[in-house]
């Protein structure tokens, strides 16, 4: 089990800046709760962020074959 700090999970998704991260954290509810590791540092579980970005890409798989193009 790997803990991913917050700038390797900026980067894990898309290279997204600190404040886009935290905009994410509290606007998405599916999106992973951190970890607090110890005062001031929080981290997220590597897995948790793969399962989360799998759900987002499969979901957008999904509306991409459901769209009508004329």
């Amino acid at each position: 089990m790997k803990i991913l700090r917050k700038k390797a999970v900026c980067e894990k998704l898309g290279g997204i800046s600190e404040v886009t991260l935290w905009r994410t954290c509290r606007a998405d509810p599916t999106f992973p709760v951190s970890i607090q590791i110890n005062k001031g540092v929080v981290g997220w579980l590597e897995h948790e962020i793969d399962a989360w970005l799998e759900q987002k890409a499969a979901a957008a798989r999904a509306a991409s074959n459901n769209a009508v193009y004329p």
